[in-house]
């Protein structure tokens, strides 16, 4: 194992400055219960692969309220 100079401009870091985001994320449901958003009363959307329940007009809103380049720790979501 080699040691690595953690000062050279081509050195690869594989965990880029991630941080929280500002704007909640209301768009998951946590209860399995749940058929309507909470936040706005739109009924649940099922997710292809597994079955997570997710609004899809809180998720619009959250990705539009995101108007910055940050990247965030949270903003992993693929719209498919």
């Amino acid at each position: 194992m080699e040691i690595v100079n953690s000062n050279d401009e081509n050195s690869f870091d594989p965990t880029p400055r991630l941080k929280s985001s500002p704007i909640p994320i209301k768009f998951i449901s946590f209860n399995w219960k749940d058929e309507n958003c909470v936040y706005c009363g739109e009924k649940y959307i099922k997710a292809f692969f597994c079955y997570q329940l997710y609004c899809q007009k809180c998720l619009s809103r959250y990705i539009n309220d995101i108007t910055d380049n940050n990247i965030y720790l949270d903003n992993a979501v693929e719209i498919v």
